[in-house]
């Protein structure tokens, strides 16, 4: 490094201590229009843990979030500043909405902090505050059961008066100090036997306080675009009373300066902190809805900007229409996890959809590609398509089966569960839309056509359907009902598959014709193609 760059980086060290929030903007700038953490944070699903029994909107299910590896798509969406908008983020793309414009508002809100990068970092400065996991747990203390008073708690505030009129009492007789210090070992063993639990709540609450302070200065950045900020503004005499009930947990926070930690001083010698927290924990339901409040904002906040970033990174997106019929039409769709997608288009109206094709052709890809969208749609308001119209319905899926030795449960079992559940779904008059690669497959060929054909005949009266199968026998079966597509092999182009959907059936061999092109015995190949074709073979 030559002599200006030695004093760029001295100077720029130098200033980013004297200007914290300069180095701030720069990892903001850094990271932004940029994929999001290579791991999921085991953080994420706190706040979604903790809501998704309570009655209100119906959720994701597992195993359609598992199935359509959504884990994964998370990961990519996931550049938020604080684990509150991980939490919420994942939690918003696990929720259905209504059937009202909250996706669209959600596509607003995201698409106008895309284009004001000035006031996005305005926000994402408060937001750093909150960037520790330690602000994880506060969705525990807003949605979950609380924090509850240690038994006997009464006994701290009365042990800590005590230990403070023997100070006073030591300095105005002129007692032997000793008989303070005396105290100092009790108060460590109060300390240490109040043990983990107070602790923990103690420090949640500090964060508690904290973030009421972001939620103060992020109310004065509100302006009618910003509608979690406007909730803010609204819900401000919540945070007076909430504040009230926190103010010394607020104040011992203020009296660790780093260099000297005034408040541990004063937990020692008067038990400060554990008795803030028991006074606290006694008033806290005052405080519960003034912090639900706060953790919902600042998380949808933290999470527009996150999926503002991934909108930059995917220009080629849309916002979706909505619909009450059964219209699923999608234009140039294609899949979140693809570095070089190949992109295909779907519309059914009134109509479900049999998918055939050989393995490795692109079938299971593309009926996660149109599940991702609808549910992307439904939830954050935008798909990645040239366009989109989308029904205003859940998707449930069954593309991989769960079998387990130690329970017992059969693959074919598995499945069938599944199935259950998508009748009893449809038959409720949801109409959703149902996702199912390659149905009954753990069971034999003549039953399984038949079982296939009763279980898609009912389910297209009442649902949309995507369906992939091997059986090319069922595509005549269920014609009218269901719309032939069908994936091909092109043995003539490098790695046998161009990933394009074909409309209309298809009883091509060109599966067969693939081993003639990895080396199988031309005998084998032959043989192959006259048995599928029903000829004799000349066995000689």
């Amino acid at each position: 490094m030559d002599h200006r760059g030695w004093v760029q980086l001295v100077g720029g060290s130098f200033l980013d201590r004297i200007v914290p929030g300069r180095k701030v903007r720069r990892e903001l700038r850094a990271r932004w229009g940029r994929p999001g953490r290579d791991e999921a944070s085991v953080l994420a699903s706190g706040y979604f843990d903790l809501v998704r029994d309570k009655p209100g909107p119906a959720r994701v299910e597992d195993r359609t979030w598992n199935d359509l590896e959504f884990p994964r798509i998370f990961t990519q969406l996931d550049t938020t500043l604080t684990p509150i908008g991980r939490q919420v983020l994942f939690a918003q793309l696990r929720t259905w909405p209504g059937i009202g414009n909250e996706a669209a508002r959600v596509y607003d809100l995201c698409d106008y902090l895309r284009t004001q990068q000035a006031l996005r970092e305005r926000i994402q400065s408060q937001l750093a505050a909150l960037r520790d996991d330690s602000n994880a747990g506060i969705a525990w203390f807003a949605f979950g059961p609380g924090p509850t008073r240690p038994k006997r708690a009464f006994l701290l505030p009365l042990w800590g008066l005590a230990s403070l009129v023997v100070l006073v009492a030591t300095i105005a007789f002129g007692w032997s100090f000793w008989i303070w210090l005396a105290i100092l070992p009790v108060n460590a063993a109060i300390l240490f036997r109040t043990g983990s639990r107070l602790n923990r709540d103690t420090r949640i609450l500090e964060d508690c306080a904290r973030i009421l302070r972001v939620a103060q200065a992020l109310a004065r950045l509100a302006r009618r675009e910003l509608s979690p900020l406007q909730r803010l503004v609204e819900r401000a005499p919540q945070r007076v009373e909430a504040r009230r009930v926190l103010r010394w947990v607020t104040r011992l926070q203020r009296m660790d300066l780093g260099v000297f930690d005034l408040s541990s001083v004063l937990t020692l010698a008067f038990l400060a902190k554990p008795i803030a927290c028991v006074v606290a924990i006694g008033r806290f339901e005052r405080l519960r809805p003034a912090l639900a409040t706060a953790f919902e904002a600042i998380g949808a906040i933290d999470a527009a900007i996150a999926v503002a970033s991934f909108l930059e990174c995917h220009p080629d997106h849309c916002r979706p229409g909505f619909t009450t019929r059964p219209l699923l039409d999608i234009r140039d769709g294609c899949h979140p996890l693809l570095a070089r997608p190949v992109k295909n288009s779907l519309r059914l109206d009134g109509q479900s959809a049999l998918v055939t094709g050989s393995n490795m052709a692109g079938k299971t890809t593309f009926v996660k590609m149109i599940a991702i969208n609808q549910i992307l749609g439904r939830t954050v308001g935008f798909c990645l398509a040239a366009s989109a119209t989308l029904p205003l319905t859940e998707v449930m899926t069954s593309i991989r089966g769960e079998q387990s030795v130690e329970s017992g449960r059969s693959h074919y079992f598995s499945e069938v569960e599944a199935i259950r559940t998508f009748l009893a779904a449809a038959a409720h008059g949801r109409h959703p839309i149902l996702v199912i690669d390659e149905l009954f497959r753990g069971t034999n060929t003549c039953e399984r056509v038949a079982l296939a054909r009763a279980v898609l005949e009912y389910l297209g009266q009442r649902a949309l359907v995507l369906v992939t199968t091997h059986d090319v026998e069922l595509q005549p079966l269920l014609a009218g009902q269901y719309m032939p597509l069908h994936f091909r092999e092109n043995p003539d182009v490098e790695g046998f598959f161009d990933y394009r959907l074909r409309a209309g059936t298809s009883r091509a061999r060109n599966a067969i014709r693939i081993l003639e092109r990895v080396g199988f015995p031309a005998r084998i190949v032959a043989s192959a193609m006259d048995y599928a074709s029903g000829e004799p073979v000349d066995e000689r």
